[in-house]
């Protein structure tokens, strides 16, 4: 499976949403996909399953355009708050859903609902909000496609459900890879599953690179406000936190020896993404750190 994107750009009138967008998914991996609201993420995932046409540029699944093209849309599944399942239940979403994907595996999605407690037989149209996004994930995690595109699968669910389905999907992947791009706001939750990051930031590509190579590049210190306050002076400070008489400083550059009086631990990706989109002005921003 390859999925590449070409010199992206989508407007909405005079509003560019996306602006040269390049980056491809050829191999099972896990990737984030990060940015703040209105960054241009759900318009991308949109774009990639082939919802809505780019304005410039071209997004190609394995050399051929995606745009009505129908072998790839059966390749390709995408979980969002959008998608739209009318007034059905569950019961006959699956049944459609096992026509209409060759690998869909319908004794999994029903051992998945029966895992989440979800009303088979309930319209959509009465379920919370939190259970609307369980349908969609157990629909995702049993499709198979090569392909998984989730947009924001933990909105509005409870933090059983959330934790249900982060394992769930760690199993799913786990014995059966496939690229999968995950979209959240939850970043503290998801970075342990993550092995890639794309960080897109008003419109543009900001980030792509491995999450482990992207952590390297900044760490931790805590221990006593005056000692943290020595280590840290002349260093690159991202974030700083206070209790009682206690700091925790995050640092970018290389690691340099501390006391021993201060622990040291990794940067977060939490705190480097707050960092790399903290600054209004986007043309002051580096593409990479």
């Amino acid at each position: 499976m390859n999925l590449s994107c070409h010199n992206l750009t989508k407007r909405f009138g005079e509003n560019i949403v996306l602006n040269d967008i390049n980056f491809t998914l050829d191999q099972p991996k896990i990737y984030g996909l990060l940015g703040r609201n209105g960054a241009g993420k759900t318009t991308l995932l949109r774009m990639i399953a082939n919802y809505i046409q780019p304005t410039q540029g071209e997004i190609l699944f394995d050399g051929k355009s995606v745009w009505e093209n129908e072998q790839a849309q059966r390749q390709i599944f995408l979980a969002t708050e959008s998608s739209c399942f009318f007034d059905l239940n569950a019961e006959k979403i699956i049944r459609i859903m096992s026509k209409a994907y060759p690998n869909f595996n319908t004794e999994q999605c029903l051992h998945y609902a029966k895992r989440f407690e979800l009303d088979l037989k309930k319209s959509t149209t009465k379920l919370s909000t939190g259970y609307k996004s369980v349908l969609r994930v157990i629909l995702a995690l049993s499709a198979h496609t090569p392909l998984l595109l989730l947009d924001e699968p933990t909105l509005g669910m409870d933090a059983f459900h959330r934790e249900l389905f982060y394992k769930l999907l760690i199993e799913s992947y786990s014995e059966s890879p496939s690229c999968i791009v995950l979209s959240t706001h939850l970043i503290g939750e998801v970075e342990g599953l993550l092995e890639n990051v794309i960080i897109i930031d008003h419109g543009k590509l900001l980030i792509d690179e491995s999450a482990e190579n992207l952590l390297s590049q900044g760490y931790c210190v805590s221990g006593k406000i005056s000692e943290v306050d020595d280590y840290c002076s002349g260093k690159h400070i991202i974030g700083e936190n206070t209790v009682g008489g206690l700091k925790t400083a995050a640092i970018m550059g290389t690691h340099e020896d501390a006391p021993a009086s201060l622990d040291v631990t990794g940067l977060s990706l939490q705190q480097l993404f707050v960092q790399l989109v903290g600054n209004e002005n986007p043309s002051e921003k580096e593409t990479r750190l």
